[in-house]
């Protein structure tokens, strides 16, 4: 992918980003990509005056060539319609779409969002100026991009929606360290990267139209999930864990967890207790461990045990059903190929056997291999990687060993995103928190994915307690695991063997590389403030400029024009009687149009009422008639309607002949009072939107008749 491909589809994001903010999807995910297309169909007008195509293919390569992103035939489709609807008003047809898919139009100007674009290229180049000097500073010059790097969850999620096989897998440290860096220091940066990462997201929906929430959904948790829902990994992590549950529960899903799961988190926090004191490194290196998260709570060994001990009960109480019995699904899972794939894999036969088992209950869930998201009626569901266990990505692992349709795992994040994507309103997610939790995702899976593996770091966090001297500070231990979690130490296997054979020669090298990374944080520090600065100020003149034009862009005008009087007053004087007679001109015309539409509107109207009002008429005047010859021409031997009343009457029970007789008249009496009160209605109705409901108020009128009688 070349670079202006990759700057087209950041250019994109950036506008979709900024349609979804002044918008929002309440009123549908398609109609956020329809200023697109608007501008797809005015590149064509531009083209030919009266452009004309075989193929909305033609449209959807205008776009992809503009825009960098290519819109699905039957979702371009019905896009069209809904700018057809929009813009073929006034009687003028600007675009037409036939049922082949050939299309025409007429003049067709749209130019919103012009100035926003080249706002947004302006940015951009800053942004791509900015991620640059980055690299350079932290002397990488093997680079992914950040734009790739954002769009790794939108893959993730068409992973799920379309069905597309996972891309490889690219080391985006340098991508995730930028990221991290500015979401901290740099609210306009953060901004940025944020409109790139939802608009990369929005692009998911092209991929999938969903019909219905499948409210029948089963949920597995997985053990990292666990810990996550307990706030012992990453605030992110923790509020999306939460958000799910919250969400679940609102749409009808069920929670489920297997005992096997509730031990292996038990024995990762007793493990944790045991080795609380030793350990120190663990903390910083790794943000997603458990030691950090008891950092920031200040929590103890003991308050370790406690939680560990609660487990159970804490997690039902958030709604999770334990399953206790699952001797079954353990031997039908250690007979499972992904059993012997996951061995190679997992530290422990028992973690593999652990994470075979719930793929084998989703499966049993399922009954059988799906494509469409839509179907799905159960996931297995993991947070990001989490160090404590394996930095290892099971979704990968497995992604060449199924011939399932849709994986059966699926990550906390990019559920939350499909949901909130699929149903907007029904899931009530606050934009800005979707898109902290997916970006703080993507940097620790990045970050997950270069560190070393848990083993190693233990192993020199217990030889810096056992051999550290008294020149080696908290500080180093600090600046070190910075190193660490850079992926900056590539020989930490050599360090942890030159503590066994040489405790000064590994003192000496902990501090060499405390030293170094303290030089590089002070270097790196003081150039990323004088970059961040000039680049601040460049958003902040873009902006400025934006706002003038925006609140000020009238009053320039009018005071040109003001400048311009004083010095061409006669010219001027001319021009605006010119002005004034052509506001005359079109006036007139304005009310002729009006007048000509209103007379077509009275035309349609009338001939609306007419049949009606003939119908209701011939049914009065029948009405009329038929109790007229009850008491005239009595004895006419064609008079039916007195013969009728006479037969009525007939019987010879009083008590019958009475209500046959009232019955008969009031049906008669009713009829005529409904045609009286429909007649009313009509000719009372003068509009269009009058129409509405007529015959309602026809019989509500009725009770009027007869209040006045």
């Amino acid at each position: 992918m070349n670079n202006s491909e990759i700057t087209k589809r950041a250019l994109t994001y950036s506008l979709l980003a900024h349609i979804n903010n002044s918008k929002g999807l309440a009123n549908g995910q398609l109609d956020i990509f329809v200023p697109i297309v608007k501008k797809g169909l005015h590149f064509l007008c531009n083209q030919s005056q009266q452009p004309k195509g075989e193929s909305i293919k033609e449209i959807s390569d205008v776009l992809l060539e503009k825009f960098g992103i290519e819109i699905p035939l039957p979702v371009l489709r019905n896009i069209l319609r809904l700018i057809i609807k929009e813009i073929n008003t006034d009687g003028k047809t600007l675009f037409t779409l036939n049922n082949d898919d050939s299309f025409w139009i007429h003049q067709y100007v749209f130019e919103d969002y012009d100035e926003l674009i080249e706002q947004s290229k302006s940015e951009l180049k800053n942004l791509q100026t900015l991620f640059d000097k980055f690299c350079e500073m932290n002397d990488v010059k093997q680079k992914y991009g950040i734009v790739q790097f954002i769009e790794k969850n939108k893959i993730s999620i068409s992973t799920y929606l379309a069905n597309k096989s996972i891309a490889n897998v690219h080391d985006c440290t340098i991508e995730a360290k930028f990221v991290d860096y500015f979401k901290d220091t740099s609210k306009e940066v953060y901004e940025q990267i944020k409109n790139l990462y939802l608009g990369a997201i929005l692009t998911s929906y092209l991929d999938y139209q969903p019909k219905e929430a499948n409210m029948n959904v089963d949920l597995l948790f997985d053990t990292n999930f666990i810990i996550s829902l307990i706030d012992l990994n990453t605030e992110e992590s923790t509020k999306t864990c939460n958000k799910l549950l919250e969400i679940g529960k609102t749409i009808g899903y069920t929670f489920h967890v297997l005992s096997d799961t509730i031990e292996e988190a038990q024995a990762l926090l007793r493990y944790k207790a045991d080795n609380f004191n030793s350990s120190v490194i663990q903390k910083y290196v790794n943000r997603e461990d458990v030691y950090n998260a008891c950092n920031r709570h200040n929590y103890n060994k003991t308050d370790l045990e406690r939680i560990a001990d609660n487990l159970s009960k804490t997690i039902e109480s958030k709604g999770i059903i334990i399953i206790p019995y699952t001797d079954k699904l353990k031997n039908k899972a250690k007979f499972s190929k992904e059993y012997f794939t996951l061995k190679q894999y997992r530290n422990t036969d028992k973690a593999a056997l652990h994470d075979a088992m719930c793929i084998e209950y989703v499966r049993e869930k399922r009954q059988k291999p799906i494509s469409k998201f839509d179907e799905i009626n159960c996931w297995w569901v993991n947070n990001a990687i989490s160090h404590d266990v394996d930095n290892v990505d099971i979704s990968v692992v497995l992604s060449g060993n199924s011939t399932r349709k849709i994986p059966e795992l699926i990550k906390v994040d990019d559920l939350l995103n499909i949901l909130w994507l699929a149903c907007p309103n029904m899931t009530n997610v606050d934009t800005n928190a979707i898109l902290d939790m997916g970006l703080s995702s993507l940097i620790a899976y990045s970050f997950n994915q270069t560190l070393p593996k848990a083993r190693i770091i233990r192993e020199l966090d217990h030889n810096i307690q056992k051999y550290k001297n008294d020149s080696i500070t908290d500080r180093d231990v600090l600046l070190l695991s910075t190193r660490l979690a850079e992926g900056q130490i590539k020989d930490i296997e050599k360090i942890n063997s030159l503590a066994e054979t040489d405790a000064i020669a590994f003192n000496e090298r902990i501090k060499e590389e405390a030293e170094k990374q303290e030089k590089i944080e002070y270097e790196q520090n003081k150039k990323l403030e004088e970059i961040v600065s000039k680049f601040t100020e460049a958003i902040s003149d873009l902006q400025s400029h934006k706002k003038r034009i925006d609140e000020s862009g009238e009053k320039k005008i009018h005071q040109g024009i003001e400048d311009y009087k004083s010095q061409h007053e006669i010219e001027i004087s001319e021009k605006e009687k010119e002005i004034l007679k052509i506001k005359d001109d079109l006036k007139i015309e304005k009310e002729a149009r009006q007048s000509d539409q209103d007379r077509i509107a009275q035309y349609e109207l009338n001939s609306w009422k007419r049949p009606r009002r003939w119908l209701f008429g011939i049914l009065l005047c029948f009405s009329i008639i038929i109790f007229i010859l009850y008491f005239v021409f009595t004895d006419w031997d064609y008079n039916f309607c007195y013969r009728f009343l006479k037969w009525v009457d007939s019987p010879d029970c009083q008590t019958q002949k009475s209500i046959a007789k009232f019955a008969w008249l009031f049906a008669h009496a009713l009829c005529s009072l409904f045609s009286f009160s429909a007649l009313i209605v009509l000719y009372s109705i003068e509009k269009e939107e009058d129409k509405k409901g007529w015959l309602w108020k026809s019989i509500k009128f009725i009770s009027v008749i007869k209040g006045m009688f």
